[in-house]
């Protein structure tokens, strides 16, 4: 069974054509058929069968035809599923295309004329028509479609030269005459024709055919006729028969590949990326694609010269200099150097540019070969050197998305990202030599984060250090760690080079719109940012703001790390901070801050309990995202907690506590006290330099909270005081101060002096009618009545409170709350209820992100079940509970780690 399609596309068996019905089903089967052996995407199916416009229900449409296609197909090709898509199996000559393509490159490579003539007209025989002739998708066919009438011209301008070398001109008329009428400005056809007419005696046919192509070259391209055409039509007027010279002089195989880079490391994963998409495929095109200095010139030279003994017929290697301050190299330039090293010679190289690429496909037609485009700029720079042929692999470096390459020549894009810390090591010790590398690892571990893992910078580091054998590595990374001269550390201004000179090529390629935005960034702290403070940056809308992203995105000075979400490099980060301060405002991050502080406030409304809004900003955003739950304000803040970190030391005082208390709201959530505490003093200290004792009490109470949790008892207690004294005036933050106050008494044992200050927090509750904040109380003090012993009194208290929040939406003090009940049962012995109360707390802690109490709550439910059935039972859960410490820095971590490992002994060494 076989699949044609040179002409309407056919399934056929032994016995004939196998119909197939639907016209959409032949569209599928010529899809999977083009890319026998490779597995095709569901989506990009979809799109090639619709021309690029999928209608609702396409993939339901597509399954049917899959499912249609399976029942007719016979043993010999196979339709099966195979992530993230569909797979066609089978032999290259059960299609014919391919048969077809294989054919004609091995009666190219014929040297005998009389079997090469057989070859090729039985080549040429496979085309019935057109190629797909009844599919109408231009997506599908347009691409093939021009590469196998080039393959097929090149037939018949190959057969024609062999069979008048055979003097059997009058046979290449007929081909010659047809392919012409199709293609009648193809000068080595019209020259081939011209000596067959000459052969068969019809001299005057053969000048008025000159003529006719001289007149359309001149009124069509404004060109005159090239030397074949010219010594075609000499031959004829001196009526001297002679036979078309070949194309080019023995078949030279040019090697144009650079030498390798010496010290190249590393790079496994992208080189096995490279094997995995081009090797053994067909007309495969590799793109790599990266930011200025991060080594993709080398890796693509590495990689060719890995593969080049597959490519028999040679390797062409052009720098188009795409990035270069010089212009980059023209397309006609390039070409000339291609032809010149296939072996034609100047006066047989045409003048066109259109004309020099047919000649290089036309050479490379029926040859393997290996094509490297370096630097490319621009998919225009690239298109008109590549090859026709399914023999030759193409291999493109660029800084540009290049992403119509991929759309219309199916190119494989492989990204080529900064080195991992371990190969960065391998780079310098490879220029140092290890012993300067493993006398100083702490200086060249910092080397290597101030070089930002870029091959070129860590190079020029390199290079710096190994001429100075003098210096120390720790002496240059003093040096770098200075921001306002590390771009200049990491050139080389003799040579022009080095990662200044790359980023500033790269900036000025960009639009003005993507410009102003690239300057801007130079504002931003941190190395990611998303569309919405990209816009506030430059008081914009955010859809305008991605546009700018995603063009400075195509020139790689940022990466689209998530949909979305874009980083930079911290050299980037540098040169746009440079750039930016040349402008009027360059200090002015207000926009900016009010975008994030905007935000931040919508998300602490949904995290913390009687929140009362900041009000307005000064610069209300534009565009922002919308916060509509609780998950929402945690998953920003996640996302942008270190932008928020770095805001805190640039803004006014104002400005800063008030991001601080959104930060306080986000760490208090998750439990994270260390991280908490940090917070809380920045705030606490800018709202002293505002002169806001409100501000201040509201940090202190939480600090005294914090500390009392880290076990900073004392600390606790004096913080918490302050927070009373500052709160004077505000019912709802004394409440919460004294409140507080008693929790840091409770912790340091002073039970008389907690559970007064408790009391007097309940008072203030039930005049304030604050019910959430009431049961809070209640749960302090069930807490202080278990420190006294009074476990009954203490149970009272928590279901009071556990009734209470029952009215209220879910709240951290609701977890507590069960945690101490869990605490209460425990102590009255009653260990199958106490288990079910941890049981609840840990559902609500772990659905509010808590790890705090989660942790606590998986501690609490080790030690009931440890009651219960042993250590052994209680292990999962204590070690749960030592991870999450661990990851908040929590003193408890090494407790329980002590625990674990003792359960863990225990079990591999069973007692007697």
């Amino acid at each position: 069974m076989r699949v044609n399609l040179l002409g309407p596309v056919e399934l056929v068996s032994g016995v004939g054509p196998v119909p197939l019905g639907a016209a959409k089903r032949r569209t599928v089967l010529a899809a999977l058929a083009l890319e026998l052996n490779r597995v095709v995407s569901g989506d990009r199916l979809m799109s090639l069968v619709w021309d690029g416009a999928p209608p609702p229900r396409a993939k339901a449409a597509l399954q049917g035809h899959i499912a249609q296609l399976r029942k007719v197909l016979g043993p010999n090709l196979e339709l099966v599923t195979r992530a993230p898509g569909y797979l066609l199996t089978g032999d290259r000559s059960a299609v014919d295309v391919f048969a077809f393509e294989d054919v004609v490159a091995a009666a190219t490579r014929e040297e005998r004329d009389e079997e090469a003539v057989e070859e090729l007209t039985a080549a040429l025989k496979l085309w019935r028509g057109p190629f797909l002739a009844d599919v109408r998708s231009a997506q599908l066919a347009d691409p093939v479609s021009a590469r196998l009438d080039e393959l097929r011209l090149t037939a018949v301008q190959d057969m024609a030269g062999r069979l008048l070398r055979l003097e059997r001109a009058g046979e290449a008329v007929a081909g010659l005459r047809q392919a012409v009428d199709e293609h009648p400005l193809r000068e080595p056809l019209v020259a081939r024709l011209m000596l067959a007419l000459h052969r068969t005696g019809r001299q005057a046919d053969a000048i008025e055919l000159f003529h006719h192509t001289r007149t359309r070259l001149a009124d069509e391209l404004g060109v005159d006729p090239g030397p074949e055409l010219r010594a075609a039509n000499q031959s004829v007027l001196t009526d001297r028969p002679s036979s078309p010279k070949p194309l080019v002089r023995n078949h030279i195989a040019p090697a144009q590949l650079p030498r390798e880079h010496r010290g190249f490391v590393g790079r496994h994963d992208e080189i096995a990326n490279l094997d995995e998409h081009l090797t053994d495929h067909d007309s495969a095109i590799g793109l790599l694609i990266g930011p200025p200095g991060v080594g993709k010139t080398a890796l693509a030279l590495r990689w060719a010269h890995r593969v080049a003994g597959g490519f028999p017929d040679g390797q062409l290697f052009v720098d188009l200099r795409g990035f270069d301050e010089a212009d980059p190299v023209d397309v006609k330039s390039a070409l000339v150097g291609f032809l010149r090293g296939l072996g034609l010679e100047d006066v047989q190289i045409a003048d066109d540019v259109d004309d020099l690429a047919a000649q290089f496909r036309s050479l490379v037609a029926t040859r393997r070969v290996l094509v490297v485009l370096d630097n490319a700029r621009s998919v225009e720079q690239v298109r008109p050197l590549l090859p026709g042929s399914a023999n030759c692999l193409v291999l493109v470096t660029s800084r540009h998305g290049l992403d119509d390459l991929v759309v219309t020549e199916g190119a494989t894009v492989v990204p080529v990202h900064t080195l991992c810390a371990r190969t960065a090591e391998e780079l310098l010790a490879g220029g140092l030599g290890r012993h300067r590398v493993e006398a100083e690892p702490e200086a060249i571990a910092e080397l290597i984060e101030l070089c930002d893992r870029l091959p070129l910078a860590l190079r020029i580091a390199g290079a710096r250090l190994a001429s100075r054998p003098k210096w120390t590595v720790q002496s240059l990374v003093d040096e770098l760690r200075d921001e306002q001269g590390r771009l200049e550390a990491l050139s080389l201004p003799e040579a022009g080079r080095g990662v200044q000179a790359a980023l500033a090529v790269s900036y000025r390629e960009l639009p003005e719109g993507a410009a102003r935005m690239f300057r801007r960034l130079g504002l931003h702290p941190g190395t990611d940012l998303d569309c919405y403070a990209a816009a506030a940056l430059l008081d914009i809308n955010a859809a305008t703001a991605r546009t700018h992203l995603r063009t400075i995105a195509w020139a790689s000075l940022l990466h689209e790390s998530t949909p979305d979400r874009y980083s930079r490099h911290d050299l980037v980060r540098l040169f746009t901070r440079r750039l930016v301060a040349h402008e009027q405002d360059a200090t002015n991050t207000d926009r900016l801050f009010d975008y994030y502080l905007h935000v931040a406030d919508t998300a602490r409304q949904h995290l913390s309990e009687n929140v009362r809004p900041f009000g307005r900003v000064a610069h209300p955003p534009v565009s922002f995202p919308v916060l509509s739950s609780r998950e929402s304000a945690m998953d920003w803040l996640a996302r942008e907690e270190a932008n928020l970190r770095l805001l805190l030391d640039i803004g006014d005082h104002e400005r800063v506590w008030r991001l601080a208390l959104c930060l306080d709201a986000f760490h208090f959530q998750r439990g994270n006290r260390t991280e908490r505490l940090t917070v809380c003093g920045i705030g606490v200290r800018a709202a002293q330099a505002a002169g806001d004792k409100h501000a201040q009490a509201n940090f202190l109470l939480r600090m005294g909270g914090t500390l009392a949790d880290l076990g900073r008892l004392d600390e606790a207690v004096r913080t918490c005081t302050s927070a009373v004294d500052f709160a004077a005036g505000d019912p709802q933050v004394r409440c919460a101060a004294l409140a507080n106050l008693g929790y840091c008494l409770l912790a340091a044992g002073d039970l008389d002096g907690a559970g007064q200050r408790m009391r007097e927090a309940l008072e203030i509750t039930h005049e304030t009618g604050d019910v959430r904040t009431r049961a809070g109380v209640l749960n302090n003090l069930a807490n202080i009545r278990l420190a006294q012993q009074n476990t009954e009194e203490a149970l009272r208290y928590v279901r009071e409170a556990l009734e209470l929040f029952r009215t209220v939406p879910l709240t951290k003090s609701h977890v507590a709350t069960l945690h101490t009940e869990g605490s209460a049962l425990r102590t009255l012995g009653r260990l199958n209820e106490a288990l079910q109360s941890y049981l609840d707390s840990l559902a609500l802690a772990e659905e509010l992100s808590d790890q705090y109490q989660t942790a606590l709550c998986h501690r609490a439910i080790g030690d009931v079940l440890e009651q219960l059935g042993g250590a052994s039972v209680a292990a999962a859960h204590w070690r749960s509970a030592m991870l999450l410490y661990r990851e908040l820095g929590h003193s408890a971590a090494e407790e329980l780690e002590r625990v674990v490992n003792e359960q863990a002994a225990q079990d591999d060494h069973p007692m007697p």
